[in-house]
Formats: C-alpha cells, sequence, structure tokens
C-alpha cells in the first residue's frame, strides 16, 4: 500500500523537470537579453595586422679579444674603454728596442748573404771585400818576413842587433824607476791631502758641536749662551741661528773633501801598483830578449821556427781568400750559398713580422669594450676587446607555426623595455635551416640586423621584436567576445526587438586577438552583441590567412 503512494510523487516530479527543460531549450533559440548600449558594437570597416614577436639580447656584428703575438713590456696603451677606433689604428704597444735591432741585424745578414751569392755566381767582389783580402794577404806577408827575420837573428845574432837590445834593457831600467818615483811622489800627495782634508774636517766637526749646543740652550732656555742673561733678542737668536747654518754647511764640506781625498788616494795607490807592474813587465821583457839574443836556446829557435811556418799558412790563407773573391764560385759552392740567403731571407722576414706584432692594431672600426692590460707589465695575458657595432643584431627564436610567416628581407620593429622612448626598424637577414629542439619545443632562430648610433643602447640589453605577418585593410571587423561557436561555424548575435536577439551565421577570417575580420554574414554599420549572455564568447577564432 506505501509503495502505491510513492509512485504518483515520482512521477509528479518526472513531468516537472521535463517541463523545465523544455522550457529553457525554447528559450534558447531567443534569448532574453539586455541590450544596452554598453553591450551592442558596431560592425566597422578598418585595417587588420597580425604579429609575431620574441625577445633577445643586443650581440654585436663582431667582437674580438686581441694580444701581443710578442712578448715585451707594455710601454703604451692608447686607448680607454669606451673609446672609437679605425681600421690599422695602434691600440698598444710594447718596447720594441731589442725587437728593432733583431730586424737590422737580420737584414745585414742578409745582405751579406746576397752579396756573397752574387759574388760566387758572377767571381767579381765587392770593391770593399777586394780591398780588404788584399790588405790582408799584404798583413800576411809582413807578419811572415818578421817571422823570418827574427829567426835569422837568432840563428846569427849581429852587433847592431844585440846593441839594439841593450840599449832596450838600459831603457827599460830607466823608465821603471822614472815610474816608481813619480807614482810615489803623487801617492804621497794624494795622502798628504787626505789628511788635510781629515784635519778640516775634525776643525769642522768642532765648530758644527758648538754652534748646535748654543742653539740647543737658546731653545730651551731662551738666554744668550754665552752671558746666560735674557731674554734672548730676535738679532741674537738669528745670528746664533746663521752660526749654526753655516757650521753644517761647513760640516757637510769638509765630509765631502774627505770623501774625495780619500778617493784620489785609493786610485794614486792603485794606478802606482799597476804603472810599476807594467814597468817592471817591460824590463823583464827586454831582459829576455837580450838573453836570447846572446844565447839561444834551442827551444827558442823551435819557436821561432814554428812562427816563421804559421806565418806561411796565413799567407797562402789570406791569398786562397783573395782568390775566391776575383774567381766564380763552384756549381756546390753557388747551391749551399742558395740555401743560406733563402735561411737568411727567413729569419729577416720572422724578425719583421715580431716587430709588426709589437703593436696592436685594430682589426675593423669599433668601439673598445675591454682594456685588460697596464703600461709597465708583461705583454703575455694582456688584452684588448673591440666590438664592431655596425649592425648591431638579435637572434630571436621562434616557433615553428611562426617561423612559417617569416622570411628573409622582411621588416622587424625593435624596442627596449629599458628606454621607453627608442624604436628602431631591423631586417631579417637569415633564417636556421635546423630546428633547435630543447626539452621537446620545437624552434627556429632568426637574425634580425639593424644599425643604430644611440649609445645609450648597449651590447647585451634586452629588445623585443615584432614581425608583421599579414595585413589587410578596409576588412569589416567584430570584436572577438561576439563571436559564438555553433557546430563547425561561428555565430553572433543581433538585437531582435526589445531585450531579445537572434542568431546570425557568419564566415571569419584573419584575427589579431582583439578583432576578427568577418567575410560573410554582416554589413559594415551593423549592431551586434559584443558580449553575448546565452554562449560563453569565443574570441580569435580566425587566424592568419
Amino acid at each position: 500500500m506505501g509503495q502505491w503512494l510513492r509512485k504518483p510523487v515520482v512521477i509528479v516530479i518526472i513531468v516537472i523537470v521535463v517541463a523545465l527543460a523544455v522550457f529553457l531549450v525554447s528559450r534558447a533559440g531567443s534569448a532574453d537579453v539586455t541590450t544596452t548600449k554598453s553591450n551592442v558594437a558596431t560592425v566597422t570597416r578598418g585595417d587588420l595586422t597580425t604579429l609575431v614577436s620574441g625577445s633577445s639580447n643586443i650581440v654585436a656584428e663582431q667582437t674580438v679579444s686581441l694580444s701581443f703575438q710578442s712578448t715585451g713590456i707594455v710601454n703604451t696603451i692608447a686607448v680607454q674603454e669606451g673609446a672609437s677606433v679605425k681600421k690599422g689604428q695602434v691600440l698598444a704597444a710594447i718596447d720594441a728596442r731589442d725587437l728593432e735591432y733583431q730586424v737590422a741585424s737580420a737584414k745585414a745578414s742578409y745582405d751579406s748573404a746576397k752579396a756573397k751569392l752574387d759574388q760566387l755566381t758572377s767571381g767579381t767582389g765587392r770593391s770593399s771585400e777586394l780591398t780588404s783580402a788584399q790588405a790582408s794577404v799584404t798583413s800576411a806577408a809582413a807578419q811572415l818576413a818578421s817571422a823570418q827575420e827574427k829567426l835569422a837573428s837568432l840563428k846569427n845574432p849581429t852587433r847592431d842587433k844585440i846593441s839594439a837590445a841593450q840599449l832596450k834593457v838600459q831603457q827599460a831600467e830607466t823608465s821603471l824607476q822614472t815610474t816608481r818615483d813619480s807614482n810615489s811622489a803623487t801617492k804621497t800627495k794624494a795622502e798628504l791631502d787626505m789628511a788635510k782634508a781629515s784635519e778640516s774636517l775634525i776643525q769642522a766637526q768642532s765648530k758644527y758641536g758648538v754652534a748646535k749646543y748654543n742653539w740647543d740652550w737658546i731653545e730651551r732656555n731662551n738666554t744668550d749662551p754665552s752671558t746666560g742673561r735674557g731674554p734672548i733678542s730676535d738679532a741674537s737668536k738669528n745670528s746664533y741661528r746663521d752660526s749654526l747654518v753655516q757650521a753644517e754647511s761647513a760640516l757637510r764640506t769638509a765630509e765631502q773633501n774627505v770623501q774625495a781625498a780619500q778617493i784620489t788616494f785609493d786610485n794614486t795607490k792603485a794606478a802606482e801598483i799597476a804603472n810599476v807592474a807594467q814597468a817592471e813587465a817591460a824590463l823583464s821583457d827586454a831582459k829576455l830578449q837580450l838573453s836570447t839574443l846572446l844565447k839561444p836556446t834551442a827551444a827558442d829557435i823551435s819557436a821561432a821556427e814554428a812562427s816563421v811556418r804559421q806565418s806561411e799558412a796565413s799567407l797562402e790563407s789570406a791569398k786562397a781568400s783573395l782568390d775566391k773573391i776575383v774567381t766564380p764560385g763552384t756549381q756546390t759552392d753557388i747551391v749551399i750559398q742558395q740555401a743560406a740567403v733563402t735561411q737568411a731571407e727567413s729569419s729577416y722576414n720572422q724578425t719583421k713580422l715580431k716587430l709588426e706584432n709589437a703593436s696592436l692594431t685594430a682589426p675593423f672600426d669599433g668601439i673598445v669594450s675591454n682594456v685588460n692590460m697596464t703600461v709597465g707589465q708583461s705583454s703575455s695575458g694582456g688584452t684588448i676587446e673591440i666590438i664592431d657595432r655596425d649592425p648591431m643584431h638579435i637572434d630571436v627564436k621562434f616557433g615553428e607555426t611562426d617561423i612559417v610567416y617569416i622570411k628573409v628581407g622582411q621588416s622587424a620593429r625593435l624596442s627596449i623595455d629599458a628606454l621607453p622612448d627608442w624604436q628602431q626598424t631591423g631586417t631579417v637577414t637569415s633564417i636556421s635551416p635546423v630546428a633547435d629542439t630543447s626539452s621537446g619545443i620545437v624552434s627556429y632562430e632568426a637574425r634580425i640586423d639593424f644599425v643604430d648610433s644611440d649609445a645609450r643602447v648597449l651590447i647585451g640589453m634586452t629588445a623585443i621584436v615584432e614581425l608583421i605577418t599579414a595585413e589587410k585593410k578596409g576588412v569589416l571587423l567584430i570584436p572577438n567576445s561576439a563571436i559564438l561557436p555553433k557546430g563547425s561555424g561561428r555565430v553572433v548575435q543581433i538585437p531582435d526587438g526589445e531585450n531579445t536577439t537572434k542568431e546570425v551565421d557568419i564566415t571569419i577570417g584573419m584575427s589579431d586577438g582583439i578583432q576578427t575580420e568577418v567575410l560573410t554574414g554582416l554589413t559594415e554599420g551593423q549592431a551586434i552583441i559584443s558580449t553575448p549572455l546565452t554562449n560563453t564568447p569565443q574570441g580569435g577564432f580566425g587566424g592568419r590567412p
């Protein structure tokens, strides 16, 4: 009985739910919307632009870090950070004097090697070389004649030779005695001068001591040190001060005189020792020559004969050198000398390159970004960095859906958040043909070049780039908020009487995310509901054409 009572109640509830659903469905086709002025928009005609954007850091066209290729001490830094430089301008240099000497020496060696090669191939030496070789032959012949004469004198000494040797001994003895006497006198005088200077120093020290004592007394007691009365007058005080200054000056002069006298004495003493030793050696040599003439030993004769043979060999060598100058060389000599010329030329070029590398020069027009060296330090490790800002560029990564709308040569708008009043136009100069995949995200890098002379724009700043992917002019436009989905199409609502609307099917085109192009379904000036209430607004259904 209770179950039957509950069934009518269930049936009534079902009927009410069904009736309510039918009512709501009927209301969906003719919405009751408050068509206030603020909720109504007008179909307009205008221009539509779509963009892709990105950001990245500003990069210089070129950045180079320059360092010395030659080792030395930095003696010139001609630029500072921020300075503009021209290609070839000297930025810094090391002390190149040693390198200049090396270049001069290497050039002399190279010139000499070439001259010798010319001499070998032509058989005629330069006049200076020929003169030198002839002089060597003459000198060697004279030395041989002297050696032969000495040998003959040892074997058969003449009366004149013996007399000359005896006279030489006498002259050497006289010279020795004269040297001893004169040097001894000079030393004695220097010693006396030193003693006088020392005595003058003692007197100066005494006078200075008195003057210093008097002045110290005045500063302690303000009385006259001679009488003990006071206070001492300014004139007397100045007199004592002058006495102290004069005594101190005399003391310094006396000290300098003692030092000078000591140096003079030491020099004369050393000179006496050297001069006497030289005179004694001359006497010993004269006695030896006389003894050799009077009683030559077998060793003396053997040494004289050896000297003759050596002089003969020297003469032959000098003649051979002269012959080489006036006679063309053999093919082997020429080949060897050609190799010597090549080696000398290589050494010369290497030293010139080292000298060139003693200066750092700008490889291009640019701006000095960093100076990492100081004058006086070793060139090793020091660098100067230069950047080229003409042009600058940014490398921006775009997704694969955006990159297809970007072309080389396309213009781009640039801005910098840190410089709100700065804008510039750039150009797409390259697009990477290979994707960069990071964390599953595929992107392609595009390079945008731009030229700008604003000193506020610094390398490394973050720049924002915007590229126009599509533009349409004079098209019908409605706000994205007015568009509703309907199946696979789109609709908008238009006012239809008081507080009612009706749906109109439309075909949409391009959208910039705020407004959408209408291809069919609406006319310019037509009123539409900007924010429909019966469906969730769906903006931006269009896209790039």
